[in-house]
């Protein structure tokens, strides 16, 4: 079992997957390139198993595309509970899900289905999960908005006039990137910084 940050970027303890059956648990780029890695060092076979179906996947298209093409199978709406085996992988325990009301952004939830219960068999697991943003104690203080998965809530397009791109429930603090949308690119992340530096500017009649 391996991480997909150490996996992709730590040459001092290399994890080769040469002839293994190797299961990516996983939906977006960083999962893609996990998969295709594998692909690359020879498994013997690559299955990508991700809790929603295709169409809610975050990564991008091109990437599932371009995984499939070199051979990843996909599992959709499967989500892993446990790593079965003893002393060494023997496989991932999945549940089953379906796809649920979609949430304010439009992104529908994956509900566990009862009694779904199967293993899938493999050699190897590459966890390739997003990140979700660390809890921060002055948001209480400053009364900063979050949403229920630990996003700041900052709106690109404010809903009243007189509020300002990226501003928070504080009128003082503004933000962007990873911290309002979640995992996401760094020049996603530069860009939303860029926006909400011209709110500010804006906020200060600057």
């Amino acid at each position: 079992v391996t991480h997909c940050l150490g996996f992709e970027t730590n040459p001092d303890d290399y994890v080769s997957l040469e002839g293994k059956r190797v299961v990516v648990l996983g939906g977006g780029d960083t999962a893609m390139d996990c998969n295709r890695t594998s692909i690359r060092q020879g498994a013997t076979s690559v299955t990508c198993a991700y809790r929603r179906d295709e169409e809610n996947m975050p990564g991008s298209k091109r990437e599932v595309a371009n995984a499939r093409e070199e051979g990843v199978e996909f599992l959709f709406n499967r989500q892993p509970v446990a790593i079965v085996g003893e002393g060494k992988v023997e496989g991932v325990k999945l549940v089953r899900t379906r796809m649920g009301e979609p949430d304010d952004k439009g992104r529908r939830s994956a509900e566990v289905v009862p009694g779904s219960e199967e293993i899938l068999a493999c050699d190897a697991v590459v966890i390739a999960f997003g990140f979700q943003p660390s809890e921060i104690e002055w948001f209480d203080t400053h009364q900063i908005e979050i949403d229920e998965r630990g996003r700041v809530l900052a709106p690109e397009i404010p809903a009243q006039m007189e509020r300002f791109a990226y501003q928070t429930s504080n009128e003082r603090v503004f933000a962007g990137g990873d911290m309002v949308r979640g995992s996401d690119l760094v020049v996603t992340a530069v860009y939303e910084g860029r926006q909400a530096a011209e709110g500010i500017l804006d906020f200060l009649k600057v």
